[in-house]
């Protein structure tokens, strides 16, 4: 009778695993070339599908900021709301910049011209004639039964308003525009009110919440979780995110050979994109998923009102971190939106893709590896500092986006820590996250009317 083989504790195997410093270099590299091209390479122009979400974008906005003229400052100040003129003139930018990449339209090209004449206070006539050249894109009947029937848009009321000046009037259109300008401001301002609500909640669990990140400090590494070397973390780090970089890669190019792909299949093949890093790394340390789940702290109540706190205090930062920097606004013209996020489906989307699944995949990527590998070697705020970078980076926003987001992460990282579970931090990043993308498909992308 042949004897069992004992092949040991396969975790100590793990453990044990070398790597060698030109092998490491090698990934980062690949890496590093794969974030300087998207950085500072020869930009290709906007994506496709810019300019309609701009004009989705600035049609919502302008509507608001004449909806909102009359409140007061503060109320303003709280729903994110400009001034007409400061919104028409961040119109003008954002068509200008359309336009000086050549990824304007004849729509937007009108858009242009109506904002250019009511900004600048020029005829609207001769604005149109000199910047569409003869084209004529809106024709009067087309226009007032769009706005009559919820269809339009803010400059085409403006059209509106200027033919029946100087022609007849047309029919009953200004009722349902202004039913759903009306309609906007009520969903602006009753969804940016939850937000800075939930905020204030917070504020009462803030001394609690420091105490016990400062707690976090202190902690110790221990168990499975504490061992993981440097190079461990790191290898399995960037093999990971090079797996869903090449999976990404393969994605699109499968997507655009398949239009008219039902929104379940994209949200599915979505879905196996955001997982697969997390379940990459999680597949290199760990023999069963309940391990996994113990190591990670997964099974650990959070702490949610470290979780509340935390979420306060990051509304508090951002709001000075936007004063420092004077930050008004997006530099991409969509300002941020996605055509993804459109209709119904959109919204599924949202809450699958950003709300649940991306919360979960990165903070067992970027929290329970990375950040566990450097804090075991490095400490505590060192590896939360060098993880929150690295999750800065690959989320490829403006300066100011860069900075808000490395600070959630430094949060996060801290977060775990401080409560050992990190439940914890994927509660703050779903809260987090669904603080921004609601209110965003609420004001931006549900239907008026």
């Amino acid at each position: 009778m042949a004897r069992p083989i004992h092949t040991g504790n396969p975790y100590r195997a793990v453990l044990r695993r070398e790597y060698p410093e030109p092998f490491i270099a090698l990934l980062a590299f690949i890496l590093g070339i794969w974030l300087w091209d998207h950085y500072f390479g020869n930009p290709e122009g906007y994506a496709p599908g810019t300019e309609q979400i701009a004009l989705v974008k600035i049609d919502r906005d302008l509507r608001l900021a004449d909806a909102m003229e009359g409140d007061p400052a503060w109320l303003k100040w709280l729903v994110g709301v400009d001034s007409p003129v400061v919104a028409r003139r961040d119109a003008l930018v954002v068509l200008e910049k359309l336009g000086n990449d050549q990824s304007i339209s004849p729509r937007g090209l009108e858009a242009y011209a109506v904002l250019r004449s009511e900004q600048n206070h020029l005829p609207l006539q001769e604005t149109l004639g000199r910047v569409m050249q003869g084209q004529v894109i809106s024709d009067f009947e087309e226009t007032s039964e769009n706005l009559a029937n919820h269809r339009g848009t803010w400059w085409q009321a403006k059209l509106m308003d200027y033919w029946e000046d100087s022609a007849r009037p047309g029919p009953d259109w200004r009722t349902s525009f202004e039913e759903e300008s009306t309609q906007l401001r009520r969903r602006a301002v009753g969804v940016r009110s939850a937000v800075w609500v939930l905020g204030l909640v917070g504020l009462v669990f803030i001394p609690g919440t420091l105490s016990r990140l400062k707690t976090g400090l202190q902690a110790k590494p221990r168990g499975y979780g504490g061992a993981w070397s440097l190079p461990l973390g790191l290898v399995i780090f960037l093999v990971a995110i090079l797996a869903w970089i090449g999976f990404n890669l393969t994605l699109e190019v499968g997507i655009a050979s398949l239009p008219g792909l039902h929104p379940v299949f994209g949200i599915l093949l979505d879905s196996a994109a955001r997982m697969m890093p997390a379940l990459i790394a999680l597949g290199l340390i760990f023999r069963r998923p309940g391990h996994a789940i113990r190591v990670m702290g997964l099974m650990r109540p959070p702490g949610i009102k470290a979780v509340l706190g935390t979420f306060s205090l990051l509304m508090i930062i951002d709001q000075c971190l936007r004063k420092a920097m004077n930050y008004n606004g997006s530099n991409d013209p969509g300002g941020g939106l996605s055509l993804a996020d459109a209709g119904i489906w959109g919204l599924a989307f949202a809450l699958i893709a950003s709300c649940l699944l991306a919360p979960i995949s990165e903070e067992i990527l970027y929290r329970g590896v990375l950040f566990r590998a450097i804090r075991n070697r490095l400490g505590v705020v060192v590896g939360a500092l060098l993880s929150s970078v690295v999750f800065a980076s690959l989320h490829f926003y403006d300066g100011y986006g860069l900075v808000s987001v490395a600070i959630f992460g430094f949060s996060c990282a801290l977060l775990y820590s401080a409560t050992g579970a990190l439940t914890s931090a994927i509660i703050l990043h779903m809260l987090y996250n669904f603080s921004i993308k609601i209110p965003e498909w609420i004001i931006y992308h549900a239907p008026l009317g």
